[in-house]
């Protein structure tokens, strides 16, 4: 097919990145004996992790014989490898990204770089146009085509992989069409600029595996094209990958990687200065300095995490007054706890948008329980009782009882309550809680993005904010290409919302971690690991 030439076509260098070339400056071909492996057939494919040990006994080179596994500790377990239903970006986003490749990953900063995409360009307003990476198999054999692409993505549309994957809605996707082999056109009911964004999440499997295995053997035991392969999970304990000798972008430096569960911070720390593990992830602020020794040190990045305390509108009738939600932001001081609970390591909240994006004009609810007070008498809602939960976060229950104190003393009833991790997602995805609950959103730097998640229809709302007023501003940015007029209505929905206090602002949570001193790895703000960009040091 004939490319046309259109006046909207905005190609990848229009999009502040310089992803345009052709190639990838790392690009490697497989040899011919990889490159025409023949395809598994059904009964393999069934058996999936036979299969993959007799790919894993193929000889590969570079790597020291004695080297030891890099083991990263964190505290909980995946729950799917499913590449179609990622439902944190740590540890099984992590997991995914070192197993699956996507047609475009997203950079540390928020730039876009080409993966099984050679380039793209927004063709017309709603079409996009991406050239794929020719030469690229799956780990089981199969290889990496336009079909493939179509096939997962499609994948991405029915249930239960709709109810994770934001690609379809994310975009207004209505098409992904195959135009030849290594081209794939996405169509759009309307323009959107967020198509990078969601495909930076939109991981490809092997199409034959997934259409012919059963979801649960997925599940267990994924089959990607990335720079790692699959090796063995074991629930509850860890997961296994060894590195992929024929990786389109060479094999990674590190050959074996394990993911360990360690629940309780002070055995990954104990673990960590012993030298058992290499990173330890979740550390807090009171016990970084715990965790250096001879064999580990500490590394502190800016979060972009925006940590609060979600407001439920679902749930008790108080909170449905934008004057009481104000009153509990008025309630909190957000300083002292930042200076007591989490060692002057981060800031208060400044907005839903992360720097640099954010309103400069915007500014964190002043500490005054006269205000808070009056605003709640104003309301005529004063000495209600509020839950406030809490479940996953490093420091959570420390965060929550010291809020439940500050209610307290404006005359609320606070009543705290724990969850455990799993209890606690589900009762996110049901928007279950009645009260408030310590939660943290957006590890992004995409204003339009950030802004979705308290839309009516957002899977993740998990507070149930729903103003038609403000999804029509923030679905109208997400269509519109002009650049000062999308900026100009991104940041009427970002000052609207502020105002509105669909959360009590916190603060941005400080992302720690032990690493090992042989590891040499620059962590990432946004709680993903990229494990195939570490080496070790020496």
């Amino acid at each position: 097919m004939k490319e046309r030439k259109h006046p909207f076509r905005l190609a990848v260098s229009d999009l502040g990145t310089s992803a345009f070339v052709a190639g990838h400056p790392h690009h490697k071909t497989r040899d011919a004996q990889m490159t025409t492996a023949p395809m598994m057939n059904r009964r393999q494919i069934g058996q999936g992790a036979a299969a993959l040990a007799v790919l894993l006994a193929m000889p590969r080179s570079g790597y020291a014989a004695d080297a030891k596994p890099v083991i990263i500790a964190s505290e909980e377990d995946v729950s799917t490898l499913d590449p179609h239903l990622i439902r944190n970006n740590h540890p099984i986003g992590t997991v995914v990204w070192s197993v699956f490749d996507s047609l475009v990953r997203r950079n540390a900063d928020g730039s876009h770089e080409p993966r099984l995409a050679l380039s793209w360009e927004q063709a017309e307003p709603t079409r996009w146009r991406f050239k794929l990476r020719p030469d690229v198999m799956f780990h089981n054999g199969e290889n990496f085509d336009a079909a493939a692409v179509v096939f997962n993505f499609n994948r991405m549309n029915v249930s239960p992989y709709n109810a994770e994957s934001q690609l379809w809605p994310g975009t207004n996707l209505k098409a992904v069409v195959a135009v030849d082999p290594m081209t794939v056109d996405l169509v759009t009911a309307e323009p959107t600029i967020n198509m990078l964004y969601w495909l930076e999440e939109a991981f490809v499997g092997a199409p034959k595996y997934l259409k012919d295995t059963a979801p649960e053997v997925v599940s267990a035991n994924p089959i990607g094209s990335g720079p790692y392969r699959f090796v063995s999970w074991k629930q509850g304990d860890r997961v296994t990958l060894t590195a992929n000798p024929t990786y389109w972008n060479g094999a990674p430096p590190i050959k074996d990687v394990v993911f360990r569960d360690i629940p309780e911070l002070s055995s990954r720390i104990n673990e960590l200065k012993a030298g058992s593990v290499d990173v330890a992830v979740g550390l807090t602020p009171d016990t970084a300095g715990g965790a250096k020794s001879p064999n580990s040190k500490v590394v502190a990045v800016n979060s972009l995490r925006k940590m609060h305390m979600g407001i439920s509108f679902t749930g008790i009738a108080p909170l449905k007054d934008k004057r009481v939600r104000q009153a509990l932001n008025h309630a909190v001081d957000v300083q002292t706890m930042i200076d007591t609970l989490q060692g002057g390591m981060t800031k208060p909240l400044l907005s839903l948008v992360n720097p640099p994006n954010n309103d400069p004009s915007l500014k964190p609810f002043a500490y005054d329980v006269e205000k808070a007070k009056s605003l709640l008498k104003a309301a005529g809602q004063e000495g209600f009782e509020l839950q406030v939960a809490y479940g996953r976060y490093p420091g959570a229950k420390e965060v929550s009882e010291t809020v439940a104190s500050y209610l307290e003393a404006i005359g609320l009833k606070p009543k705290l309550e724990a969850y455990e991790t799993g209890r606690f997602e589900e009762m996110l995805k049901q928007k279950a809680f009645t009260g408030i609950y310590y939660y943290g959103w957006a590890s992004l730097i995409n204003p339009s993005v950030e802004l979705v998640i308290l839309t009516s229809d957002a899977v993740d709302n998990s507070n149930g904010y729903n103003n038609p007023e403000y999804d029509k501003l923030v679905k109208t940015a997400s269509v519109t290409l002009d650049e000062a007029k999308r900026k100009a209505i991104l940041k009427q929905a970002e000052d609207f919302i502020w105002d509105e206090c669909p959360w009590v602002y916190l603060w941005y949570l400080p992302a720690i971690y032990g690493l090992s001193t042989r590891l040499d790895y620059a962590v990432r703000p946004d709680e993903y690991i990229e494990i195939y960009r570490a080496k070790l040091a020496g």
